[in-house]
């Protein structure tokens, strides 16, 4: 019996059997159903969940007047105050949109139990609250948790040290419990993207919070904050695994390993869980690339290790997308096949890759297939190590690379030509939004793959990768014939647009090196150009007008793979209105085709500062 005199339900035994959570923002219920189907085959493997905390919805609410591209990320953070909110919060909060996302939760939660499958729940703790709450409550203000070269408005978490706000958790939780009897897991991250706890090293702005939790180690914080959620969940008859991430310095980590009370975990730091995850978050905002090779190598990780629980991660970065169903379902057929028969060691990996390309397209292909695949996870660990800090997310999407005119002079762009891309560009400062092209939510992009000062700062090792990713997508290509011809097909046209992607995030950090080259003379009027005979002109514009070259042809072909394709191989909003610094827009291809437009009409901006070729 619990404290309150409930019924507790005893935890699963920790012998052999295996917790697998599905992590999906999936808001449409259908798609939500379909993968449901697809996630019951696992369940002869254990207990299986699925994430139901997606929001309905952003949280508008949170965004200060006239936008903040920090609160982007956090604006579809879930947390329980989003569903039910405790009877501190909820005056605070808009009662439509805790209805809706209140809906959504429990009719995914109701699939599941149709499906006999459990739930779990994806969290951001403590996330910030609206700045009413405190006034109402002033002593339960914590940290502050936004970045402040990022916001624009600064933010504060709730201190987990104060018994009202571990209370509050509590309760909040229990009704989520009772709500959703089928709940099992309870993960969070914190210090990142919205949440934050008190006098951690890991704070943006910087450690801090109220002084009278100043003494308290970081182990004893988050052990309170856990035994909260616990405690809510025994209320309603639960026992229930927590498991969070987040960052931590090292001294934190180990304090924290230290004070976890049972069934908590620190993911990545104790050995109790994987991550299996897909491409979607590398290759942001394509979506359909299987990487089964990389996906049997994770698996290796259960070896020697009591892994208690295996996390399948179908989302993408703050929860604006997801996978596709058709890869997801051969990820999950990856998971079931190696579940059911470990084995280990670098030749099993292989083996059993060969034997699911076998599976899909048939033995007689299953070699050509299996060589592809090989050759596909050699150019996702190649580009891990040679561009490591190129993501695709922060360059085609938050800095709109993808749309966005590529010229030596952006200032020289109307407010007509900026107006479709550049409320969307991720800057405090419009000014640098416009005329940074590296300017990576606040931090100059110093890459090591490159010196600012070479003769030519194009990034080859960006080209190499590029041509090699072309190269296996048109071998992918090869399977339109094969069993389930669409998914191959797709892959392909997905792993194109990621290398084009790729090339745009080159040609961007390329000509931002050329501009900060000349910066006094483009800051200027028009220069004299020599008139002296010249065969190459002036080297640097050379250079310029082969890469908006690139680029213009880049735009053209990534039109047409998308017209080709359709937008399913993109993940992008449905509707106009939800487009924001993480998600394109659903008229991106028309966007794209307003890029080179406006290239075009500033192809010769530069060349009243740099001399021409004069042959």
């Amino acid at each position: 019996m619990s404290a309150d005199g409930s019924a507790v339900i005893p935890p699963q035994p920790s012998s052999a059997r295996r917790t697998i959570v599905v992590n999906t923002p999936i808001r449409d219920l259908s798609v939500y159903r379909a993968l449901a189907t697809m996630v019951a085959r696992l369940k002869k493997h254990g207990r299986v969940e699925m994430n139901i905390s997606a929001l309905a919805e952003k949280s508008r609410h949170e965004m200060p007047e006239g936008g903040s591209p920090w609160h982007e990320y956090a604006s579809l953070n879930p947390t329980p105050a989003k569903f039910f909110p405790d009877a501190m919060l909820a005056p605070f909060l808009p009662e439509s949109f805790v209805a809706r996302n209140r809906k959504l939760l429990l009719d995914k939660a109701e699939i599941l139990r149709e499906m006999g499958l459990g739930a779990a729940f994806w969290s951001y703790e403590p996330n910030f609250l609206p700045e009413a709450f405190f006034a109402a409550h002033p002593t339960l203000r914590g940290p502050r948790t936004d970045h402040p070269r990022r916001s624009l408005a600064e933010e504060f978490a709730p201190c987990v040290d104060a018994p009202e706000t571990r209370e509050m958790t509590s309760r909040m939780v229990q009704q989520l419990a009772s709500e959703v009897p089928e709940l099992g897991t309870y993960f969070f991250k914190t210090n990142d993207a919205g949440p934050g706890l008190c006098w951690s090293d890991w704070q943006y702005s910087g450690a801090n919070g109220p002084r009278d939790c100043r003494h308290r180690s970081m182990g004893q914080r988050v052990r309170g904050l856990v035994e909260s959620i616990q405690q809510g969940a025994r209320r309603a008859g639960r026992e229930i695994s927590v498991h969070m991430t987040g960052n931590f310095s090292q001294d934190e980590i180990q304090s924290i390993r230290a004070h976890l009370p049972d069934d908590a975990h620190l993911r990545e730091a104790g050995g109790g869980s994987i991550n299996i995850s897909s491409c979607a978050d590398l290759c942001y905002p394509a979506r359909g690339i299987l990487d089964v090779v990389g996906t049997l190598w994770s698996l290796q990780a259960i070896k020697g290790r009591h892994v208690r629980t295996v996390f399948l991660d179908l989302r993408t970065f703050y929860d604006r997308a997801y996978e596709r169903l058709d890869t997801s379902e051969k990820l999950i057929e990856t998971v079931d096949d190696f579940l059911a028969d470990p084995k280990f060691g670098t030749v099993a990996v292989y083996e059993k890759a060969r034997a699911m390309c076998a599976k899909w397209v048939g033995d007689e292909r299953a070699d050509e297939l299996f060589e592809v695949m090989v050759e596909l996870h050699e150019a996702i660990k190649y580009k891990r190590a040679a561009l490591p800090r190129m993501n695709t997310i922060y360059g085609a999407v938050s800095l709109r690379y993808i749309n966005r005119p590529l010229v030596v002079l952006p200032d020289r762009l109307s407010g007509d030509e900026e107006a479709y891309f550049l409320p969307h560009v991720f800057n405090v400062s419009s000014e640098r939004a416009r005329l940074d092209y590296i300017d990576i939510h606040g931090t100059r992009l110093n890459p090591e793959w490159v010196s600012l000062d070479a003769e030519d700062p194009r990034v080859w090792a960006a080209d190499t990768l590029r041509s090699r990713l072309i190269g296996i997508a048109k071998r992918f290509e090869k399977f339109g014939d094969a069993p389930e011809a669409a998914t191959w097909v797709q892959m392909a046209g997905a792993i194109r647009l990621y290398a084009n992607m790729l090339r745009s995030c080159a040609n961007f950090f390329a000509m931002q090196i050329i501009r900060d080259r000349h910066a006094a003379r483009f800051s200027g009027g028009p220069v004299d150009v020599p008139l002296r005979a010249s065969l190459q002109g002036h080297p640097d514009l050379a250079i310029a007008n082969e890469i908006m070259r690139d680029e213009l042809d880049n735009a053209i072909e990534t039109i047409s793979l998308l017209k080709q394709h359709g937008l399913d191989i993109l993940s992008h909003a449905e509707l106009p209105a939800d487009e924001d610094t993480f998600l394109l827009g659903p008229d991106i291809v028309q966007q794209i085709e307003r890029k080179c437009e406006v290239m075009r009409a500033h192809w010769l901006d530069a060349e009243r500062y740099l001399a021409t070729p004069n042959k």
